[in-house]
């Protein structure tokens, strides 16, 4: 089963224990967690956290490790081809330049919570779910990304900020975001939103 598990999933990922139930789908439930925990006791497979596991290698400090990074975004933001998440809060506004804090929990923004918001620990890190206020796609992703990142800025704050000019800039002419992508989902977004964008004034950079 293990190798069926590493062929598919690789390994030093995260596994959910749906995947492998979907993997592992001509073995009873029961059996399927009596195999696992074989695996375990062999430490073929580690068991991150409930519902979590993940295939280790051997590193010369023992048996390689995976983060709550990982599992978050996989869960929560994006796995293989599939996009269903951004990151949110203190680091969408890290990742601008907008802010020098660390932040100390990480906010995802998500079509896989059904919650407006929502909290829990994963590894005693904390973890904020917001619902997103459509579904994320592939294709919508990056204009959702600019929305919802001045929905939650300070417009004077950021016409003082060159550096988080030049980020902003540098993500649409990078991602193609056309000002048709915005409009599209603007309508789901607070009316502050425009206004913030048209105040800043990248509505002049979107292609």
């Amino acid at each position: 089963m293990i190798e069926r598990l590493i062929n598919k999933f690789g390994v030093n990922e995260p596994i959910f224990t749906n995947e492998i139930l979907e993997e592992i789908k001509e073995y009873s439930r029961a059996r399927v967690f009596q195999i696992l925990k074989k695996a375990e006791d062999e430490k073929k497979i580690i068991k991150f956290d409930n519902g979590i596991y993940y295939i280790p290698t051997k590193t010369r400090y023992g048996l390689s490790l995976i983060s709550v990074e990982q599992v978050v975004v996989k869960k929560f933001i994006t796995n293989n081809d599939e996009v269903y998440g951004i990151y949110g809060g203190l680091q969408m506004k890290q990742n601008f330049m907008l802010t020098s804090q660390i932040p100390s929990s990480i906010e995802v923004i998500t079509n896989n919570e059904t919650m407006f918001v929502r909290k829990k620990l994963l590894k005693n890190r904390k973890i904020i779910l917001r619902k997103s206020r459509l579904p994320i796609t592939k294709e919508n992703v990056n204009a959702y990304t600019i929305l919802e990142l001045f929905t939650n800025i300070d417009v004077k704050d950021y016409l003082n900020n060159l550096m988080a000019q030049k980020e902003v800039f540098n993500f649409i002419k990078e991602k193609g975001i056309k000002s048709k992508d915005v409009y599209k989902l603007a309508g789901f977004f607070p009316a502050k939103t425009t206004r913030n964008i048209m105040e800043s004034g990248i509505i002049n950079e979107f292609a």
